[in-house]
């Protein structure tokens, strides 16, 4: 946020239906829904967050912690590269978990 205090409010009607959604796109994406509906509408990017592939990357890079003293570490260095590869693949993508863009 910049220094800029936000001092104005606009009021949008909704739907609970669509409300509900709006709130399960904003955590999708990490974001309160006000921020969420300030990215959309200002036209920025509001990428979901694959929280399912981060676990799983989370659960990879644990497995590839509790082997360092027991595999070469040129294996654990190519295991690295792989696991710096797929995160950077899941940070960049646009995908969610539910197969929605």
């Amino acid at each position: 946020m910049t220094d800029r205090k936000r001092t104005t409010a606009i009021q949008v009607r909704v739907t609970e239906q669509e409300k509900r959604k709006l709130e399960r796109q904003a955590r999708r994406c990490g974001l309160s829904l006000s921020g969420y509906l300030r990215r959309v509408g200002t036209g920025k990017p509001a990428a979901a967050f694959p929280r399912q592939r981060f676990q799983t990357l989370y659960q990879q890079v644990n497995v590839l912690r509790d082997n360092l003293t027991t595999q070469p570490m040129e294996r654990t260095a190519a295991q690295l590269d792989e696991l710096a590869g797929l995160i950077l693949t899941a940070y960049t993508s646009e995908e969610t978990d539910d197969g929605s863009n």
